[in-house]
């Protein structure tokens, strides 16, 4: 047995823990940070009442409100510039997943040169530490806040890549469910969604180990009580508490077992046709778990019996992807997420979606090799299912 545990964010996690952020940043040392979110997260009031908190002990607070989904280059470029120019020792990002990832880049920026593109994939050039970094996700979904990899857009191929190394983590990831509150149900069930795929893909991944396998589990089992919940109900604090817990544990899975053919997909998607990310991993994740079930038997073992299946010795990896397709189709269809169809995708897109998503990264982490033919096999099952 070999394998990598990389588990190295500090995580502050609790109901209204967002309120000791200024603290937190104080005790780093920081006088001047910059804040980084979008439009929606400000129009909603989520960093009002952080940024007060944080100017009150004296800190100077600088904004970037400009993140927008599958964020480009040139986005991540404009908010490190303000960085640059107020010299600050510190970034702060809050929000979803486009949020936390351009603030990973931005810290990684104040102390390395542009452009960004020479850091995106693997094999770029060496990078040296950034600033104080503090993450603060506002859905759960993501894990972005205790992963060591970010995921940008380029803007001149229309493809999504990012660097992976682990002098992106945050120094410090506060984890506040009071935050997902607000989110409205179809964000909440594409976003749970994303942290169920992280999960799933986690679990049966070709670099899966036992600490992957641990919070997988814990994962899955989390997402399938609570996320119906959270979706019907968006007050439920036990819900988003415990989909909060989820996500973050899902991120943790993921980070060191990789994901695999649901994220091509949904990279594709997201770069082909703006679907929400968690929406576009999930449309084809019970396909996806029947396609890999044989070849890893037992990750699809673990995964079926944490979604509450009886997918034990007794059943044949092939029945227990079965069973595990279902059971995922069942949830998918229960929280609202989109199918291909839904989402208005030509059947005729296929092709390309397919052959986009064979080069994507993750799909090399599959259990089963697996090329353009059989992810379009997959995606053609997915919609007509």
């Amino acid at each position: 047995m070999a394998f990598n545990i990389n588990h190295l964010s500090p995580v502050l996690f609790g109901l209204n823990m967002s309120m000791r952020t200024g603290m937190r940043l104080k005790d780093f040392g920081c006088t001047r940070v910059l804040f980084i979110y979008d439009q929606g997260i400000k129009k909603a009031g989520i960093p009002d009442r952080v940024i007060k908190n944080t100017r009150a002990l004296g800190i100077k607070v600088f904004v970037y409100e400009g993140v927008v989904a599958d964020p480009p280059d040139y986005i991540v470029e404009e908010a490190a510039e303000i960085g640059r120019k107020e010299k600050v020792d510190g970034v702060v990002g809050i929000g979803g997943g486009s949020s936390m990832d351009t603030a990973k880049v931005v810290n990684i920026l104040l102390t390395n040169p542009s452009p960004v593109r020479q850091y995106m994939g693997f094999g770029g050039p060496p990078m040296k530490p950034g600033k104080t970094l503090i993450l603060i996700p506002t859905t759960a979904g993501t894990g972005s806040e205790v992963t060591n990899m970010a995921v940008l857009t380029d803007s001149r191929t229309g493809r999504k890549g990012g660097p992976a190394n682990n002098l992106l983590r945050a120094t410090l990831a506060i984890v506040d469910p009071m935050l997902t509150v607000g989110m409205p149900p179809s964000v909440t069930a594409e976003t749970g969604m994303d942290a169920f795929c992280h999960a799933a893909e986690a679990l049966t991944s070709g670099q899966a180990n036992p600490m992957s396998d641990i919070l997988g589990e814990k994962a899955i089992s989390l997402v399938c009580k609570y996320l119906p919940r959270a979706v019907k109900n968006g007050s439920d604090i036990e819900a988003r508490t415990n989909m909060s817990f989820a996500a973050m544990a899902a991120g943790y899975a993921f980070n060191d077992a990789i994901t695999h053919i649901g994220h091509s997909i949904g990279h594709t998607l997201g770069a082909m046709f703006h679907v929400p990310h968690g929406n576009a991993c999930a449309v084809a994740i019970p396909e996806i778990m029947e396609f890999v079930a044989e070849a890893a038997p037992a990750g699809i073992r673990r995964l079926g019996m944490a979604m509450g299946l009886k997918t034990d010795d007794s059943v044949s990896p092939r029945e227990a992807g079965v069973m595990v397709r279902d059971a995922i189709r069942s949830l998918i269809k229960e929280i609202g997420i989109r199918t291909l169809k839904q989402l208005k995708i030509e059947e005729s897109a296929l092709p390309e979606i397919a052959t986009r998503s064979a080069t994507e990264g993750p799909a090399m982490f599959s259990p089963r090799r697996v090329n353009s033919d059989d992810i379009l096999v997959i995606l053609q099952k997915a919609y007509r299912a």
